[in-house]
Order: structure tokens, then sequence, then C-alpha cells
């Protein structure tokens, strides 16, 4: 089993600067880039705040890193606008960690390993999956 934790780059920004209608715009986009790269048994859901968990049983480390560069790929191609004004708002990037889990793991311990991951990606410049 594989965990991805997926986080919205500089969305506190973009949701201060454009509003909290727009960033939920941003979030629903997001959510359908990862609910449509992920199929049969893996498991989605809002982690909190601009973060996507994405579980997936029977996935091997190097088969969910595949996955998450698809969800990255599909959120950035994405051009945002703002449907009241039709502004074009540019493109979003995400940050994604994934670990797999290993013998004698705890779900704790997968989560951390994850989310190590995802802030290391985070520290090396974003829109990565690490």
């Amino acid at each position: 089993m594989s965990l991805m934790l997926t986080d919205i780059d500089h969305f506190k920004t973009f949701n201060d600067n454009f509003g909290h209608l727009t960033g939920g715009q941003v979030l629903r986009l997001v959510a359908m880039s990862v609910k449509h790269n992920v199929k049969g048994e893996d498991t989605t859901a809002r982690y909190g705040g601009e973060e996507f968990a994405v579980i997936l049983p029977n996935t091997i480390l190097r088969a969910a890193v595949t996955v998450a560069e698809h969800i990255r790929r599909a959120v950035m191609a994405k051009e945002l606008m703002k449907r009241s004004t039709g502004e074009h708002l540019g493109r979003m990037t995400i940050s994604i960690g994934v670990a797999t889990l290993r013998k004698g793991d705890t779900g704790q311990s997968l989560i951390e390993r994850a989310d190590t991951c995802l802030y290391a990606a985070k520290r090396h410049g974003r829109n990565r999956v690490i």
C-alpha cells in the first residue's frame, strides 16, 4: 500500500489575492484532477485545508509515484479563470509526497513519511513529487 499527500503550492497567497470563492474553485479543480487520475480501490480525501490524501492499496512505490506525476501534470495543465469576470489567473501547481507501507509501519509512521516527502518537495522548489 502507498500513501500520497498533496498540497497546493502558494494557495494562501492565491486565496488572499483572489478571494475564498475563487480559492474554492481551485480546490474543486485539484480534487477533480486527483479523482480522474486514480482508479479501482484507490481512495481520495481532503486531508485538511488545501491538502489531499490518496490511499493506493496494492501499489508499490514506483507505481504510486507515476500516479502522483499524472496528478501533478493534470493540475498544472489547467488554465485558471475567475468565473465572475473571465479574468485569466494563470496556473496552479501542487507538491506531492509519496510513501509505501513498510514492515513494522503504523498508520502514523506512514503518514509521517509521506508528509516528510511532501515538505521535501516544497523545500526543493515545489511543483514536484518526492
